[in-house]
């Protein structure tokens, strides 16, 4: 990456990530946060000035007492981009931000794939946006399935087993690239502000008499969880039932007008699971998304009342029950963050991605 830091010691790292957090702060602060004196943190400075990562924002007036003026800093937010994608059967959004941690910009495709046709469909959404911003540091994508060390070890939604995605895309691009289960993507994106969260993701297949889908992202003591092997996030296969026992699909009915006997099954289902995740966590709040946005504002009022009666059971109250009308754009967001949250909390990672 032309022109950042090479070598980047564990002091400018600690600095980077306070000029990230923080709109306005002065050397004096960096040094009280980071316990350390103020030469130290004056030396590191300057090179995080001199390659663009930090920028002077304004000089703070001196008190009633007189003196020099304060210089306030920030990182300079296109200094790097990540690019985030969500994936789901027949549409990608990319979705870019800064080093700020920002929305810069996003797109949406739709595109026909499956199986190892992931690649190309992937390859066409980055390529306009890696030539409009090429200092993106990394590409984190967020798709339904087991993901293992950015491995698909299996995704019966997309039709694809044992791909190698992350590598195939790094030898691409030339890129770090990240591969996440779209749950866990779509957690990061609502988690930041929360302490500990269960996202829901629910995916309608086209053909309604086939089983809906779920996944469910972990938020805990304000981090990722994706379990020890990585490939926590996705449910199994058939948990939930299907809409309608017919051959319908998702272009020939509105789901919103459908009877709320056609939700019944479905209803008590999903309630039950998510309360039963929720019994073993104890989160704050519960997060429905994905295609829920297709379903009516009774199935969600419903949803969420059966969510808090389970709850209720096992003295479990005060629990916030929320729908995400984002859909896939969190998904993509959510992925981007997570990266961009590994180079706020692992030196090692942000030395790597940061040269």
């Amino acid at each position: 990456m032309g022109g950042t830091l090479l070598n980047i010691s564990p002091t400018q790292h600690k600095i980077l990530k306070l000029l990230i957090e923080n709109e306005k702060i002065s050397m004096r602060e960096i040094s009280e946060k980071l316990s350390v004196n103020m030469s130290t943190v004056s030396r590191n400075f300057r090179s995080l000035l001199e390659s663009g990562f930090a920028l002077k924002v304004e000089e703070a007036s001196p008190g009633s007492s007189g003196g020099r003026k304060t210089a306030l800093y920030t990182a300079n937010p296109n200094k790097f981009f990540i690019l985030g994608i969500g994936v789901e059967q027949n549409r990608l959004i990319g979705v870019v931000i800064d080093a700020k941690g920002n929305e810069v910009e996003k797109s949406e495709i739709h595109r026909s794939f499956r199986g190892d046709e992931i690649v190309n469909a992937l390859v066409d959404c980055v390529e306009p946006f890696k030539e409009k911003y090429p200092n993106t540091v990394g590409i984190s994508i967020g798709m339904p399935g087991i993901i293992k060390e950015n491995k698909v070890i299996f995704s019966s939604a997309l039709g694809i087993e044992d791909l190698d995605l992350g590598r195939i895309l790094s030898k691409e691009f030339g890129t770090e690239i990240f591969v996440l289960n779209d749950a866990n993507a779509a957690v990061v994106g609502y988690g930041f502000q929360k302490k500990n969260v269960v996202y829901f993701l629910i995916s309608v297949p086209y053909y309604l008499n086939q089983p809906v889908g779920v996944g469910a992202g972990l938020w805990l003591e304000g981090s990722l969880y994706q379990g020890s092997n990585g490939a926590a996030g996705e449910f199994e296969i058939d948990i939930l039932p299907s809409i309608l026992s017919g051959p319908a699909t998702l272009d020939e009915v509105d789901l919103k007008n459908l009877s709320s006997d056609s939700f019944l099954k479905l209803l008590s289902k999903l309630s039950e699971v998510a309360s039963f995740v929720s019994y073993l966590l104890d989160p704050e709040t519960v997060i429905f998304g994905g295609d829920i946005t297709l379903f009516s504002p009774e199935f969600h009022s419903g949803l969420a009342k059966n969510v808090r009666d389970h709850l209720e059971k096992r003295h479990i109250s005060d629990v916030e029950v929320l729908f995400d009308e984002r859909g896939l754009w969190t998904v993509a967001f959510g992925a981007a963050k997570a990266f961009w949250k590994r180079i706020l909390e692992d030196y090692e990672f942000a030395g790597k991605i940061l040269k």
